[in-house]
């Protein structure tokens, strides 16, 4: 039954008991104490927490109805607080009400900057407490009542008054014809932005729109009129506008977009359908200034100031993926509905996915959250390097962290000190792993959240771009029955990518492959993986003394840290097992300079070591704006010198474009250098012969220095100079010239891979007169199975990931036939096709896709395909269309 206070305020209740709940968090005991006995005599049930952290651990078992809250607290303050239960989208629409011995208007315009609907100056006297919380009990219920979608009522407003403003701005600043037709296009969302378009500012199109609907134009927010707990506050920021009173009409509204529906069907609900809201118009600069004046106590320098559009992160554009917080259960695809439910979310959540959806969609490999004085920064590394990506106002960073701190299962409470946790996110079938760091700074705590395709461990030696004399040998020492191969380089080098590419070459069930990895970055079916934990004892030395007792043939080592490991790992690859690991250094030599001065004895390095792979990340030159362009004297001189070069190098750069971000690079590719220990070398360790002698003997048995490969790469147009000096290590070999027709890392991925093939496997048979086909696929299951069924069939088949790989290879090869998906990251394959034209490059193209649309069919033919498959994939239809499509071909030349 209800007690008499739940009737009195007509609240829905949260609890069996039919007691609406109330949660208390007050770092002193006597006046939780006081507030329980008052709470409890009104029939209520009270929750109470002296911290933060606490008040968090109580939410956990029940949803209040109604939250009090101090403002000073130890370790997580009041404000902190209500900014991490604002950024969880369970504990978003809670009420605050602040009780605290700050007084002042300062403090409470912070108040509702934070979410709060009401604030409660301490000494506390009964009757007015218990007065405001009667008053906002039946907040939370109404809220949700409130941003329920509904029609829209007749009247006011309606979508035809915003095409007539548009139409009577553009005649007010006499637009060109073409301005006009871009203004048509713009949404009511977008409207702000077309200040830009029309070289007006946003105060002038606010003017603009208050005259067209005759309604009153503020150019500043009083914020002695605000009123508190009428809306949302994250409603408020994310729709621009404020509750006030005013002195003709109690319900009133300031907003700068009266042409948003959903925040107009909001407003008539709230005011009722017998008294319309009355609606005041100000720029959303102004409102933002508002909210965060209100917050930091003063507006930033203006050169510093935060847009309008810096504020409205999201637009028109739902996030395409979702955080996780990491679990043992398996996660759901997001599909479509899922997708059309995002927009609801809290804007915190929203914004914290589309930042993660948009920096998988750039191909971003880590995410950095930098605080600033006045803004929150966030950049993305993509191809090795950091881009601006998103400005964040200052006022939403407590919210930005503790969501990323949520998902990631940190303490939000804990600011002092380094935190690391993990999560996950779903983006379309794709699953993400993402590694979460936070790292107390000046200004806030950054995070760097770096992101793991768990598709990428599936990654075959073939796609890693060794050279094929360097893939031939490397597989020759990983065929070794004991020794340890080591693989060098700095962080984001691709040294994981390179150790799980050659246990996937390793793998099978006549062997025991153990790893031992801090963290585990892919999991990889047919292995024994074991997670370091320093915290159980479990380090790299421990870990890899039990994996001795398990009766591996195959040890992995994520990293050699110390001497304890390194002398234990080298120990264990004299016993009969194969070890990797890898070590940071500057090359291949420099990794046995590295072993000895970890205190390990020569003659153990040297009989245990039998290779070392050293290797760097380079940028690619962007394949669809590249240019012939010779590097700069300084960038040659760098090299080597002139006589360094090859005298028929095809030297390329990027001028720019919308593909590479105006970069001029677009992808990565490495460069490796593989030090074979042989007898000489062998002796040159073990007597602590000098860097240079180990590397002339090196050398004379074949091994190109990273700064070679280089300039190989780049004398084929792969990539720049510039790019070479940057990343390789000056070497000190002579200044011999470089032999272009030398196998570059990437001009030799398909002999590699073709030289391998005629190793493992024989000659397929009757092949069709040497028709080569290049399959566009992104999916690595899908790539496997059409190679097979191609291969079979008697086609000479090249694999390409997206439509940048395909652009490679087509200006290194003509092919009798494209086979092509159509959604893959980078360049997807109907953009490729409309590229294809562009050059001239006539070769016929079939799409197999899953998509089904008959538009998406025509479009494809109307741009030149021969023919368009749709998924599954069915072998003798699949090769009797190819086929035909190859004949056609064949008749036509």
């Amino acid at each position: 039954m209800r007690s008499s206070t739940a009737r009195r305020v007509g609240l829905t209740m949260s609890t069996d008991t039919g007691k609406p709940i109330i949660l208390c968090v007050d770092d002193e005991a006597p006046v939780l104490r006081l507030l329980k006995e008052w709470l409890a005599g009104e029939g209520c049930e009270v929750l109470t927490a002296d911290s933060g952290a606490g008040a968090l651990r109580a939410i956990e078992n029940a949803v209040p109805d109604l939250i009090l809250l101090d403002v000073v607290m130890p370790g997580m303050d009041g404000y902190e607080l209500c900014a991490a239960l604002q950024a969880q989208e369970r504990t978003a629409q809670i009420p605050i009400v602040f009780v605290t011995a700050m007084a002042g208007e300062p403090n409470k315009a912070k108040a509702f900057a934070m979410g709060a609907v009401g604030y409660i100056v301490k000494p506390i006297v009964q009757k007015g407490f218990l007065d405001t919380v009667r008053a906002h009990l039946p907040t939370r219920p109404r809220w949700n009542a409130l941003l329920k979608p509904t029609p829209l009522p007749p009247g006011g407003i309606q979508p035809a008054d915003f095409t007539r403003f548009k139409n009577e701005l553009a005649g007010q600043v006499q637009a060109s014809p073409d301005k006009k037709a871009l203004l048509a296009k713009t949404s009511p969302s977008r409207m702000y932005a077309a200040s830009s378009l029309l070289g007006i500012d946003e105060r002038k199109i606010a003017q603009a729109l208050a005259a067209f609907l005759k309604l009153p134009y503020l150019a500043k927010i009083d914020q002695d009129v605000i009123r508190l707990g009428v809306l949302p506050a994250s409603f408020c920021k994310t729709h621009s506008v404020v509750a006030v009173r005013d002195a003709s009409e109690e319900n009133a509204f300031i907003l700068s977009n009266p042409f948003d529906w959903e925040l107009l069907d909001a407003l008539r609900r709230c005011t009722g359908p017998d008294q319309p809201p009355r609606l005041l118009i100000t720029e959303p600069a102004t409102i933002v200034a508002m909210f965060r004046d209100s917050e930091v106590g003063g507006a930033p320098a203006p050169s510093d100031a935060v847009s309008a559009q810096d504020y409205n992160l999201l637009g028109d554009v739902e996030p395409e993926g979702k955080a996780e917080a990491d679990a043992e259960d398996e996660y759901e695809v997001l599909d479509a509905a899922q997708m059309a439910k995002l927009s609801k979310l809290p804007p915190i959540v929203r914004l914290i996915n589309m930042v993660l959806s948009d920096a998988v969609k750039a191909g971003t490999s880590d995410i950095h959250v930098e605080p600033q004085e006045n803004i929150l920064q966030v950049r993305y590394r993509v191809d090795g390097a950091l881009v601006d990506s998103l400005k964040i106002p200052k006022h939403l960073q407590p919210n930005v962290i503790s969501r990323f701190k949520i998902i990631a299962r940190l303490d939000i409470a804990e600011h002092r000190k380094p935190q690391d946790g993990r999560s996950r996110l779903r983006y379309g079938d794709r699953r993400i792993d993402l590694r979460v760091s936070t790292l107390p700074a000046q200004f806030g705590e950054k995070v760097v959240i770096r992101l793991l395709d768990s598709s990428k461990a599936r990654i075959d030696m073939e796609q890693l771009g060794l050279a094929p004399d360097i893939l031939v040998r490397f597989r020759r020492l990983l065929s070794s029955p004991q020794g340890m191969i080591l693989v060098t380089g700095p962080t984001g080098s691709g040294k994981t990518s390179t150790l799980y590419a050659s246990l996937n070459w390793l793998k099978s069930p006549t062997k025991n492959i153990i790893t031992v990895e801090d963290p585990i970055e892919f999991q990889v079916p047919g292995l024994t993986q074991v997670q370091i934990d320093t915290k159980t004892g479990m380090t790299f030395a421990a870990g890899l003394r039990s994996i001795l007792r398990q009766d591996p043939n195959i040890i992995l080592v994520g990293e050699i840290r110390d001497g304890e490991t390194a002398s234990i790992a080298l120990e264990a690859s004299q016993t009969g097992h194969l070890l990797l690991s890898t070590l940071h250094t500057n090359d291949a030599v420099a990794t046995i300079t590295r072993l000895l001065d970890l205190g390990i004895e020569p003659f153990k390095v040297a009989s245990s070591v039998i290779g070392i792979l050293a290797q760097r990340l380079l940028r690619r030159v962007c394949p669809a704006c590249a240019v012939e362009r010779e590097p700069s004297p300084e960038v040659v001189e760098k090299a080597g010198g002139r006589g360094r070069l090859p005298g028929d190098a095809r030297w390329k750069a990027g001028a720019g474009c919308d593909a590479c971000q105006q970069s001029g690079y677009k992808g990565r590719l490495a460069i490796h250098e593989l030090l074979e220990v042989t007898e000489e070398i062998r002796s040159l360790i073990a007597r602590r012969a000098p860097d240079h002698e180990v590397r002339g003997a090196a050398r004379r048995n074949g091994m190109w220095s990273l700064m070679e490969a280089g300039i190989v790469g780049a004398a084929h147009g792969l990539t720049t100079l510039e790019e070479v000096v940057r990343i390789a290590p000056r070497d000190d070999a002579p200044a011999a010239r470089v032999d272009v027709t030398a196998p570059a890392a990437d001009v030799g991925l398909r002999k590699g891979a073709e030289e391998s093939r005629r190793e493992t496997a024989p000659e397929a048979a009757g092949k069709k007169a040497n028709v080569s086909v290049l399959v566009l696929e992104d999916d690595a299951d899908t790539q496997a199975l059409l190679k097979r069924i191609l291969e079979k069939g008697g086609y000479e088949t090249t694999v390409a990931g997206d439509g940048i790989e395909a652009l490679l290879y087509l200006g290194k090869k003509d092919f009798d036939l494209i086979l092509s998906d159509i959604n893959m990251p980078n360049l997807d394959g109907i953009k490729l096709l409309e590229l294809n034209n562009q050059k001239g490059i006539a070769t016929p193209v079939i799409f197999l896709t899953a998509q089904s649309g008959e538009e998406s069919e025509q479009k494809c033919l109307e741009l030149g395909a021969v023919d368009y498959i749709k998924k599954p994939i069915q072998k003798d239809i699949l090769l009797m269309r190819v086929d035909r499509a190859c004949r056609r071909t064949v008749g036509k030349g």
